[in-house]
């Protein structure tokens, strides 16, 4: 069984509706594509300001660094499908340590 965890320091103060559509789509994502993922930014950290949507519930970031390019491939292709136009998911800082999916509502979009 494939599951969904979170690095420890990682905070969710507050969970939009679009942030409950993100969670969904990466627990099917582990489920699908049999892997364990594993959360390591929500709510907390630094990011580009007050206005990022990660301080508003609507932007995680999943760990990528332990996975193989197919492994990759398939589960970005997998998110994007599942969450269809209104959110955007994108490899973030590829071949670093901090390399990470990011996803998140989509710029100038309100969900639902």
């Amino acid at each position: 069984m494939n599951v969904v965890r979170v690095k420890p320091g990682v905070e969710f103060t507050v969970i939009a509706p679009g942030g409950f559509v993100l969670l969904s789509a990466i627990q099917q994502a582990a489920t699908t594509c049999g892997l364990d993922l594993t959360i390591t930014s929500a709510c907390d950290g630094v990011h580009s300001g007050l206005g990022d949507p990660h301080h508003r519930g609507e932007a995680y970031d999943v760990r990528t660094k332990d996975m193989t390019a197919e492994q990759k491939q398939s589960t970005m292709e997998y998110l994007r499908t599942t969450l269809g136009d209104k959110f955007y998911v994108f490899l973030e800082s590829p071949d670093s340590e901090n390399e990470h999916f990011h996803g998140q509502v989509r710029k100038g979009t309100v969900y639902p």
